[in-house]
This record gives structure tokens, sequence and C-alpha cells, in this order.
């Protein structure tokens, strides 16, 4: 008879084989480990560092606006006793102006917002009425979100009020921060120069750009960007995300408590990959000389190993030589599995045996559900038929079966029918068969029942499966046809076609029901 070719390999070889890719797949899985690590090492020291970067700058940016505030909190308690003083309101403004180049320029309005005096004079502020009331609203130090100024320009307005002794409001006395612009602020920020693509930001509580090292985004409204989520709600933190260019990235964030800003301080992620590729790079170079020697090491360990299995499978090309026994028993089996092998070899015939039982029984088994199949059922049923038994048949359908798999799917419609078996198999009898016929139509077979009590059994079943929760369907029910093959009474296919009948007038009823043959219920 055909048989295939003979393999090239032999089984040393293959063992052989399969040590070394352990060897190998252990030394790269703990390579990739290593790594792993590594890389949530420096992810987690890049958070930390771009939270203390972030914090660090938040601070300087509260500095410098606390400082704002002060100048202006005491150039509104002098104006306040000289308000109708043009000259000493033009002098305070360009005082103020020169003081620091903190503002790029300074304003005093009347309580009505009219600007009443300013600096530097060359805008030709005077006479125009405040763009933004909500200062003069609110008669509080004030540090405004950015906006547009009457020339175009992106602009920050520190603010403080002006009362007279008595505590009427005169007005306010304020300085603009120009963005785009040179000032304590933007000093400030450019003074936090990052290489290889970490970069610091600056954003108000609109999510618009106060400051970013490329300058033609300061000004640009940040859309669906979880850092800047984060640090516009918390106080500070750090997080990996991407941001809203869609590059990941590390970053630390902190929020300045007097003006609502958040500065954010982050890197992209592909930094620690790159140095990260370098690290294992060398790790890689200087392990490569250990592990070629492991693997010389393993492959002459593998031949020892290997030796009495390769002298085991030369014995067996000759079971049926005399000294076959004899031969494998002198084979030395210096561990586990050579002892195994030797006493398979001697055992074959057993187990053989046992390997055709197993493959008999899974002949008879529903591969779904575990119930006996429709070739089980009809050997029962020849059985029967032969010894003359008599027999009830429970004929069961799942009600709308079709529903689970149009709505769940396949997979939980094989969920439901395991789940059914199960039920099927807790209201059984010792002695019942419950089977399989086929998709969702089920067959219990109870041998020497009578009518009353197959029916009895069918609707405890109904009941246990109506009242069970299955995962992800819920609750289901089916509709059961309950008859009785007596020796004598017609053919077993004559009893089966009944039990399908009544189960159909049991959906026709409206499901989730028994239907019995109609013949007493004392009949066995």
């Amino acid at each position: 008879m055909p048989t295939r070719p003979k393999p090239k390999l032999n089984l040393r070889v293959l063992i052989l084989v399969f040590v070394l890719f352990a060897a190998l797949a252990t030394l790269a899985n703990s390579f990739w480990v290593m790594f792993k690590i590594q890389k949530q090492e420096l992810i987690d020291s890049a958070l930390q560092v771009n939270q203390a970067y972030a914090t660090r700058i938040a601070s300087g940016v509260e500095q410098v606006l606390s400082s704002d505030q002060k100048r202006l909190e005491y150039a509104a308690g002098l104006l306040g006793g000289s308000f109708g003083d043009a000259r000493q309101l033009e002098g305070e403004a360009r005082r103020l102006l020169g003081q620091d180049n903190s503002f790029n320029s300074v304003l005093v309005t009347n309580a009505a917002g009219t600007i009443i005096a300013s600096a530097p004079e060359h805008l030709h502020l005077n006479g125009r009425s405040l763009q933004d009331p909500a200062p003069l609203e609110q008669r509080q130090p004030i540090i405004s979100k950015a906006f547009k100024s009457i020339a175009g320009n992106l602009l920050v307005f520190v603010s403080q009020p002006v009362f007279d002794s008595q505590g009427q409001y005169l007005g306010l006395v304020g300085g603009s921060i120009r963005l785009e612009h040179k000032n304590a602020l933007q000093d400030l920020m450019d003074r936090q120069v990052r290489q290889d693509g970490a970069h610091v930001y600056l954003v108000d509580g609109n999510r618009r750009v106060l400051y970013h090292p490329y300058p033609e985004r300061i000004g640009e409204i940040v859309a669906r960007d979880p850092i800047v989520d984060a640090a516009l709600s918390q106080g500070g933190g750090a997080l990996q995300a991407q941001d809203a260019q869609g590059v990941e990235m590390l970053a630390g964030f902190a929020r300045v408590p007097s003006s609502g800003w958040g500065v954010i301080s982050q890197q992209p992620l592909g930094n620690i990959q790159t140095l990260l590729q370098g690290t294992m790079s060398k790790v890689a170079k200087g392990i490569l000389p250990l592990g070629l020697f492991g693997v010389v090491l393993i492959w002459w360990l593998g031949a020892r190993i290997s030796a009495p299995l390769s002298r085991l499978a030369d014995s067996a090309k000759r079971l049926d030589s005399p000294d076959s026994y004899a031969r494998i028993s002198a084979i030395p089996a210096q561990y586990f599995e050579s002892w195994q092998i030797r006493r398979a070899l001697l055992l074959g015939t057993s187990l053989l045996q046992e390997k055709i039982g197993r493959l008999n029984q899974q002949a008879q088994s529903d591969a779904l559900t575990g119930l006996a199949n429709r070739r089980a059922m009809q050997d029962a049923l020849a059985h029967w038929q032969q010894v003359r038994q008599p027999f009830a048949i429970v004929s069961m359908d799942i009600d709308h079966f079709k529903r689970v798999n149009d709505t769940f799917g396949h997979g939980v419609g094989d969920e439901t029918l395991r789940a059914i078996a199960g039920l099927m198999k807790q209201n059984s009898r010792a002695d019942d068969l419950p089977c399989r016929a086929g998709g969702e139509e089920f067959v219990l077979l109870l041998p020497n029942s009578s009518l009353r009590t197959a029916t009895e059994v069918a609707e405890r079943l109904r009941a246990s499966i109506a009242a069970a929760d299955i995962d992800t369907v819920g609750h289901i029910t089916v509709s059961l046809g309950v008859s009785l093959w007596q020796p004598g009474e017609g053919s077993i296919t004559a009893a089966l076609e009944k039990a399908d009948q009544l189960l159909y007038l049991a959906k026709q009823g409206g499901r989730n029901r028994v239907v019995a043959e109609q013949r007493s219920l004392a009949v066995s």
C-alpha cells in the first residue's frame, strides 16, 4: 500500500533544533522584557522631568504676573488721589511702561471705559473705549484671556481698579502684554529652550496658544488634545497621549493659579525609542559572544540527551524481531521521557485499543453540545426496538432561535445551544438519553417511561429553560412535543414524526409550552 516519503529528519535533529529554538526564544524574550522595562523606566523618568519642568515654569509665569499686578496695584493707589490730574495720569502710564519690559502698552480709563491716559503715545489710544468691558463691570484685579486688539495684535490685559479715598470707583489702570512681541513673559518662556522636538508652550482658558517655540502657532486654538484638557482641568501632572497633530507625546503640565493658564512641557515618544534602540543595540553586541557559547553548549548537551531516543527509534523499526523486548529493555532510561517512550513501545497494543475506543465515543457525540448525536440516537432506538423496550419521545425546539443568531451572532448562538444542552442533562434521569437532532432541535428519549412521566419531565425542562438567565441572550423559551412508542403500536419513525407534529402544535399555540400525545396518561 502507498506510504508517504520517508522523512529526512531524524528524532535527534528535531530535538536539537527544538532545544536550540527554545534557548534562542528564551534569550529573545529576556531581551524583549529588558527592552520593555527599560522603555517604561525611561518613559516614567521623562514624564517626571516634564512635570517638574512645567511646574517650575508655571511658578515663574505666576511670579511675573504677580509682579505685574503688584505694580499696577501700587499705581492704582497713587492715581486714586489725583485722578483728575491729566499730567500725573500720563506720567504714571509712562513710568509703568518704562519701569521694565513687562507691558507693551499701559492705559488708564475712567469709569465709563474711555481711555484718558496711555503710553506709548504713538499708539494714540486716548479717547478710545476699552474693548472688553469685563474689567469695568467686575471692578477687581483681572488677567484677561487672550484677545485680538483693534490693531490685530494678540494681547493679554492685566488691570487693577482705581478707587478714591471714599471708595468710589474711578476707573482702572492696566497693561497689555503683546504675545508676539518682546516682554518679560516672552523672555521667560524663550529661556526654556529644549532639544530634539521637546518644547514648552502656554495656553489660556480658551485653549488659545499664548506662547510656542514655533511663532506661527501663537494664537492658535487647540482642539481635541487630551494634554491641553488635563493642563486646564488639573493642578498638575503627567500624561502620555497624542497631541493635536497626532504625535505621541510624553507631557508634564501645571496650572498658573492667578490666570488659569496651562503650562505644558512635552517631548515626542520617538525620542525615547531612538535612545532605547541605541542602548539595546549595545547590549545585544555585548551578549552575542556568550550567546554563541550557549548555543554550542546546548547543541552538545542536546546530542547527549537525544542518544537514548535515537536507540529507541531504531529498535521500534524491528519490533517483530525475537529479541526486540530484550533489546528495548537494555536501552538505558536515564531520564523520565526515555523511560516513558520505552514503556510506550511495550504497551503499544493496549494504547491503540484505547485510542480506538475514544474515536468510537467521539463518533457518537455531538461536537458542540456533548449530547448524543443522531447516529447514537438511531443506534439506541434500533436497540430498544430489537429488545421491545417501550420509551417516550420528547421533541424540543428553541423558540425564535434565528433571532439569537441574527442579533448576537453565531458564536452566542453556539453558547446558547450548549446552555440548553446543560439544562437537558440536569433535568434528565440517569437512564434517559438527551440528543441533539440538528440545528436548534433536540430530542430526549426516556426508556420505560409512561406518557405522564414523560410529560412531567418535559414540563420541568421547559420551566427550567424559561427561568434560566443565559449570558448575553437573557431568557429564551422552548416548545416541546411528547409521544410514546410501545411494541406493536407502529414504527419508531411514526412515533418520532408524532412528537414533531405535537412540537409544531406547541409553536402554533403560542410557544413556550408542552403538547403531549392524547392518550391515557397511565399508558406505559
